[in-house]
């Protein structure tokens, strides 16, 4: 073990030399474990289709030692001198607990829904794996997924949202069917596969709620439990148009299964807050070693005291007496998680934009309800494509650069909250720095 991995510090050294760059790489592990010590950080960034920061133009990723990512002194410039992964949109990239695979499945386009493994051998070397497969007839060109554990990654869709009517011709709901597909991460295949109607109350649907997107699955600690994040909206009764945005709004839902048997859905609902837990292309939830799940929310409506962070009990449901909003633990108004890493004991760093419209890092106290933001400069900053957080021991890594201007990996101390400024991270215009794997 020690021999392989020193080989791929040599090569990733190697490569640093001729390119004077290096990248960083993500645990999406919700248990970041011991220290494990010298690993690969893979550093992904996304190319501008059409306008600065949209992201769409694909996605270059390179990786570097954790020794070279805590170094200021080295610069990484994964936009002149990483590997292209493969997606004709924003990749939507996890990472192995041990920092050695890559996964990605593309997003959009003709190969949309493929499922590719990549082998990180430091610098722009990703050799990929022979086994691809086609996850596109299960969970459409365009799905949303996560990796739940070392061995399953679970994508998820909403496909063939129509108006349901009864045999009278009388308006029933406007409702879509759930896709959830499991990967078996390290065989490269698929492990299992249900589709189900997920019905609201008929109250509800028969307003015109609906879930319409699905995203961020994750499982309990015991792992008998997927839990995925919902979105949902309005619709006017008896269409498939989205009703007025300020129409009111239900209580923050998750849909429960079985695992691994992906059987028995069930809906639960927090009625602490109402706003999503679907994320956008990150993690929402992760089980605690205290055995609970937690949750952060967004988009919440104005007023209603910012994001949340929720938590779900081992009953598989929300503890409703457990309060904790951004907003009173930041001391702003409206804010808004972008997305969130647990980091063990009974913390978290969170990325948000506050009510000024200004993005910020914080680290969260699960069990104090509070909240402490960061003295990490986010001038200009947008998380709001931001992908990876890698936890390695203690150490947290975040990239932190504003679309289309150099900027620097960061690496916070989980038990402390002090935070050092690592390598440069070289940028071009119109790209953006999002996530490390």
């Amino acid at each position: 073990m020690k021999k392989s991995l020193l080989n791929n510090i040599l090569i990733g050294t190697l490569a640093a030399a001729v390119s004077m760059v290096g990248c960083t790489k993500d645990n999406n592990d919700p248990d970041p474990g011991t220290d494990p010590g010298e690993r690969w950080l893979t550093v992904s960034g996304a190319l501008m289709q059409d306008e600065p920061g949209d992201g769409n133009g694909g996605t270059r990723v390179y990786s570097v030692s954790t020794d070279d990512a805590r170094n200021p002194d080295v610069a990484i410039n994964v936009f002149d001198n990483g590997f292209g992964v493969k997606s004709q949109r924003t990749a939507r990239l996890q990472s192995s607990k041990d920092g050695n695979f890559l996964y990605n499945i593309q997003y959009t386009g003709a190969d949309g829904g493929v499922f590719n493994k990549y082998i990180v051998n430091g610098g722009n070397n990703f050799p990929e794996a022979d086994v691809s497969i086609n996850t596109a007839n299960y969970v459409g060109t365009s799905p949303r997924w996560a990796k739940v554990d070392e061995q399953t990654g679970i994508a998820v869709n909403v496909t063939n949202i129509q108006v349901i009517n009864d045999d009278n011709g009388n308006y029933l709901a406007t409702r879509g069917k759930a896709t959830v597909l499991a990967i078996d991460l390290q065989d490269v295949s698929i492990r299992g596969f249900k589709d189900f109607e997920f019905a609201l109350s008929a109250e509800d649907e028969a307003l015109g709620y609906t879930i319409w997107r699905l995203d961020a699955p994750a499982l309990n600690k015991a792992g008998n439990k997927l839990y995925i994040g919902t979105w949902l909206r309005k619709h006017i009764p008896g269409t498939t148009t989205q009703d007025d945005a300020s129409a009111p709004r239900l209580g923050t839902k998750t849909i429960v299964l079985d695992y691994p048997s992906l059987a028995n859905p069930k809906v639960i609902t927090s009625t602490v807050t109402t706003g999503d837990n679907s994320g956008y292309r990150s993690p929402m939830s992760y089980a605690a070693d205290d055995g609970y799940v937690y949750q952060a929310t967004h988009r919440e409506l104005p007023g209603t005291g910012g994001s949340h962070i929720l938590r779900i009990g081992q009953d598989n449901e929300y503890d409703n007496d457990y309060i904790f909003r951004l907003d009173a633990a930041l001391g702003t108004t409206d804010s808004y998680i972008y997305t969130w890493k647990y980091t063990g004991n009974g913390t978290g760093i969170v990325l948000y934009r506050d009510g000024n419209d200004v993005d910020g890092v914080a680290r969260v106290d699960l069990n104090a309800r509070t909240a402490t933001k960061l003295n990490i400069p986010v001038q200009q900053i947008n998380f709001s494509q931001y992908q990876g957080i890698t936890v390695v021991g203690e150490n947290v890594y975040i990239a932190v650069a504003p679309v289309g201007q150099d900027g620097n990996i960061y690496i916070i101390n989980s038990r402390s909250g002090e935070v050092t400024a690592g390598a440069k991270l070289i940028n071009k215009p119109g790209n953006q720095y999002i996530g490390i794997h």
